[in-house]
């Protein structure tokens, strides 16, 4: 029972200290309103690091209810059997047989083979560097995956989805901009990028971006 409890608590980011998070957060002006809007804001976890590792690469370049439709339509219902596909499963299929885009498919079967294999640890406590560096020698993984699941499956607060679409949209900022930026939310970027994907974007966030050094 204990081991349950430990896992819910980390799936609903219980044991975070919100008042330390909010009052590191709140001293960039961008993000102060934002945390004043929804004060105590937890990084979700994952109930099965595997699944969630492959809804992120579902998500690559394509909006939350397309990856959703894409892992319930293509996924679930051809290989599941009534759940989410095991990892020894998805590393057997076969190319078309998901209905996938080829580089998404050859990164969820390079993802599974790996997990399958042993060579990847998606399970709580997994060494940080470790993952991501794995996550990132496979064919079609990039920063953005590699930290999302960063955020949510090995549970690093600091952890950065490098180049997401709704972050920089929501900051009217480059990439290179966005990672200037978040260097002072350090330690808790991954804080920081959950405020951003709830707010909407930021008024005059472009003229704050060239004040970062954008130019």
């Amino acid at each position: 029972m204990s081991s349950i409890l430990q896992r819910i608590r980390r799936l609903f980011d219980l044991d975070a200290d919100s008042n330390v998070i909010d009052a590191h957060l709140s001293r960039d002006r961008r993000l102060a309103p934002l945390v004043a809007a929804s004060p105590g804001l937890r990084v979700p976890g994952a109930w099965d690091g595997f699944e969630t590792a492959v809804r992120a690469i579902l998500g690559q370049q394509v909006s939350v209810e397309r990856a959703r439709r894409l892992a319930e339509n293509n996924l679930i219902e051809r290989c599941g059997e009534g759940g989410f596909p095991e990892a020894d499963g998805l590393a057997r299929s076969a190319p078309g047989s998901l209905g996938i885009p080829g580089k998404r498919w050859l990164a969820i079967r390079g993802l599974a083979r790996a997990v399958a294999d042993g060579a990847i640890d998606l399970n709580e406590g997994a060494d940080l560097q470790e993952l991501t560096d794995r996550l990132m020698a496979l064919p079609g993984v990039g920063p953005w995956t590699a930290g999302y699941v960063g955020m949510r499956v090995a549970k690093d607060p600091d952890a950065f989805p490098d180049g997401d679409w709704a972050v920089l949209g929501t900051l009217g900022a480059t990439p290179g901009a966005a990672r200037r930026l978040a260097m002072t939310w350090r330690p808790w970027r991954a804080y920081a990028v959950m405020h951003l994907w709830s707010s909407p974007p930021l008024t005059g966030a472009s003229d704050r971006v060239q004040s970062a050094g954008e130019t």
